[in-house]
């Protein structure tokens, strides 16, 4: 009876029956509760939670991992126990019920530690991370992320690390300590290029590029100041290279207009006309007026 239930899962979440999916999730657990298998239970009600997270239903979410974690609890089953403690602390987060994502991160950082869970501490380290971020505590966040950061060096993980050192250089932006993030930006681009997402990779360096800039813009005697803008122009131009290859035309509008703003700043002018020109035509391909009449209004005066 249980497996053709669960086949009826699989049959309706390949077709996107979302309803019938949930329906038989709930019929498989309500079977495996009657049969005392309480560790097949929680893992119908995990997957049940995951589906309505795709959904966007937090709250049912929260209900049916709250559900799993009494049968995991009840099977003595404390790896599950630790992901789900950490699931539901991502959701909170996502809910913005940041004191209560802090609590149940907290209680899935124990478990992993209890249970030798390497690598899902260094997973509910950088996710309580991203709590201090948005709750605008980044001294603490920092902290978070640089332990989270070590643990994806130990464990060779070279995605984990590549999103971690991000998240480590997000918090360092945030207290302005720009020259301390553009390692750790570099660091994570050059892990994306090697794992093959160009995407990602030209995120990274895009991000570098801002830092530079936003560094020639922050004082100092004018020679440090035009290093910082060449250092933006030489990652821009890199960026550019990567998102006309990827065929990402709104990336490539908007790092044209930067290309632009900062040739006028570097008194290249007839380069930064060149490159605001085709950044307006592609915003206008796009169908982007608004872009289109903010780029515009960048160009030099005439005369």
């Amino acid at each position: 009876m249980s497996e053709n239930v669960l086949r009826q899962v699989r049959l309706a979440l390949q077709t996107g029956d979302y309803p019938t999916a949930i329906q038989g999730l709930e019929s498989a657990a309500h079977l495996a509760r009657e049969a005392g298998d309480r560790a097949g239970e929680g893992r119908h009600l995990g997957n049940l939670g995951l589906i309505y997270h795709r959904l966007g239903l937090m709250e049912q979410a929260l209900q049916a991992f709250h559900r799993a974690l009494l049968s995991a609890r009840a099977d003595g089953d404390r790896l599950t126990e630790d992901g789900l403690l950490g699931n539901m602390g991502n959701i909170l987060r996502e809910m913005g019920r940041f004191d209560e994502a802090i609590l149940h991160l907290n209680q899935a950082l124990t478990l992993a530690r209890e249970v030798g869970d390497e690598r899902g501490r260094g997973i509910w380290l950088a996710n309580l991370g991203l709590v201090y971020d948005d709750m605008r505590q980044p001294e603490d966040a920092v902290r978070l992320h640089e332990e989270a950061v070590s643990i994806a060096r130990t464990l060779a993980d070279q995605r984990g690390l590549a999103v971690r050192l991000g998240n480590l250089g997000n918090s360092n932006v945030a207290l302005h300590q720009f020259q301390a993030a553009i390692p750790l930006f570099e660091e994570s681009a050059l892990l994306y290029r090697d794992l093959g997402e160009k995407g990602m990779q030209a995120q990274r360096l895009g991000v570098i590029g801002n830092l530079y800039a936003a560094l020639g813009r922050s004082g100092g005697s004018r020679r440090n100041q035009i290093e910082y803008q060449q250092n933006a122009l030489k990652y821009y131009v890199r960026t550019l290279e990567i998102v006309r290859e990827l065929g990402d035309q709104r990336s490539e509008a908007d790092l044209l207009r930067s290309l632009g703003a900062l040739n006028l700043e570097l008194r290249s002018t007839d380069e930064a006309i060149v490159a605001l020109d085709e950044a307006v035509r592609l915003y206008t391909a796009l169908n982007l007026p608004e872009l289109v009449d903010s780029t515009r209004a960048l160009y030099p005066e005439a005369g």
